[in-house]
């Protein structure tokens, strides 16, 4: 079957154009950031400008997140409706989005685009606790609506009074005054090999090497356009195999680190061939790699229904085992949830980073993948409730699990073997002259934990001149 527009995708993209085409001719201008396309949740954010002496329009950092509900029915999100008013009714799922935005101190916006017969109307309301309290059933009592005026929460272009109805909500979202400490998920190699070495061969891939090699040894290698490259010098250490598949007469050629860095070729084929022992490193940690997703994932075995690790906390420094394979059912929905993490080495400047991105993997039987919507309807749940420390947390666990509670991860250990070594650090953290403001309990919570904080590593110089 081909593939269809949906009448939803399209009175939604609308609405967000007929916003953002509001914003745009608002006086003082209003600033409109969309979120990257999904459909599950906050659209974008608003910040509002002001003209400084110059005549010039300055960000003023006050922001509002933006979800934004547009329909061209009557049995849509517009309910109960008279001349003067309408109700909205929320899902559970959006009550519980907006709450988890409002506990990390941003307020939301929902803004109600009534594209019925043609028409382009914004009707806009800030969500409060009131509002979430109400619109949640509780016992026997029903759920409220959360009720739109129709003159008080209409916006109107060429009626310049979003910032007078809305500017009490807005917070700063950056404080100059504050430095704070910003987590990253770049992972800096301590030690990679300094050479790179390279040999002709007449065989095309490393299936046909394997194919027909004898047995023996192989080193780490990859292979392009009929050229093996390796960390190692095979001549010695992986005699038979460097006989049978090095062409005769032919000698190896050598690369310095420092070459390997200035040559855009010999980066990527140095950075396939980190790939090889990570896939190793990664197989010894109990993840087997999916290619169609390129990720690795924790594996289970037919006769268990969950996998737990050992793990240490990242607050409380607590032992504890963490589930990182659970059998789900949702409905008619049965399924296996994998932790899962995608790691790609990568070259800035002169250094090599491993940039981990915490994943999910979700199986039907323990291997095969779920279907895509399938996939995608879980994965965007769990992502949407995970905030700024969840992030923290999971990268925490991460590097707990690959460094097994040590400073270092150990991804080969050649010291035994005459051959480099390929060690991880712990991902890097720097300070900035800024942070974002938090409120109430976030920011009793980060006072709590700051006598805790070890102190940050200077910002890397790939971002001096940013």
């Amino acid at each position: 079957m081909s593939k269809i527009v949906r009448p939803s995708h399209i009175i939604g993209e609308r609405g967000v154009n007929v916003f953002a085409d509001y914003c745009n001719r608002h006086q003082p201008y209003i600033i409109w950031r969309e979120e990257t396309k999904n459909d599950f949740g906050i659209d974008g954010e608003v910040e509002l400008t002001e003209v400084n002496e110059d005549g010039k329009i300055k960000p003023t950092s006050q922001t509002l997140k933006v979800q934004i509900k547009s329909t061209q029915s009557s049995a849509s999100y517009i309910q109960q409706e008279t001349d003067e008013s309408f109700s909205f009714f929320p899902r559970e799922e959006d009550l519980e989005y907006w709450k988890n935005y409002r506990v990390y101190g941003y307020d939301v916006l929902l803004v109600v685009f009534d594209g019925r017969e043609g028409a382009d109307i914004l009707y806009c309301k800030k969500i409060t606790n009131i509002d979430e309290a109400l619109a949640r059933p509780k016992g026997k009592r029903k759920s409220q609506p959360i009720v739109f005026s129709k003159t008080e929460n209409r916006l109107v272009t060429g009626q310049h009074d979003f910032d007078t109805k809305y500017r009490a909500s807005f917070k700063s979202r950056v404080n100059y005054q504050a430095a704070e400490v910003l987590d990253t998920n770049m992972f800096p190699f301590k030690a990679v090999p300094r050479w790179l070495y390279t040999y002709p061969t007449h065989y095309k891939t490393k299936k046909d090497i394997f194919k027909n090699i004898a047995s023996g040894e192989a080193p780490y290698f990859v292979i392009y356009n009929s050229v093996i490259y390796t960390f190692v010098p095979i001549e010695k250490d992986f005699k038979p195999f460097y006989e049978h598949v090095v062409s005769e007469g032919q000698k190896r050629t050598e690369h310095r680190y420092t070459e390997v860095v200035d040559t855009a070729t010999l980066r990527n084929h140095f950075v396939e061939l980190l790939n090889e022992y990570l896939k190793d490193f990664m197989r010894k940690r109990g993840l087997y790699y999916q290619r169609d997703f390129r990720r690795y994932y924790f594996f289970l075995r037919k006769d268990q229904t969950e996998y737990k690790v050992p793990y240490r906390t990242r607050r409380a420094e607590k032992v504890t085992e963490k589930k990182v394979v659970e059998y789900y059912e949702y409905g008619k929905d049965n399924f296996f949830r994998h932790l899962a993490v995608a790691v790609k080495p990568l070259f800035i400047e002169d250094k090599v980073y491993l940039i981990v991105s915490p994943k999910y993997y979700f199986t039907s039987d323990r291997t095969a993948p779920l279907e895509p919507e399938k996939t995608t309807k879980f994965t965007n749940y769990l992502n949407r409730k995970t905030f700024n420390d969840g992030v923290v947390d999971q990268l925490h666990f991460w590097w707990h699990h690959l460094a097994r509670g040590s400073h270092e991860a150990t991804i080969f250990d050649g010291s035994t073997m005459n051959q480099p070594s390929i060690l991880l650090s712990r991902p890097i953290d720097f300070t900035v002259s800024f942070g974002i403001p938090l409120d109430g309990e976030k920011v009793a919570q980060k006072k709590k934990a700051g006598s805790k904080s070890a102190p940050a590593t200077p910002l890397p110089s790939l971002f001096d001149n940013q």
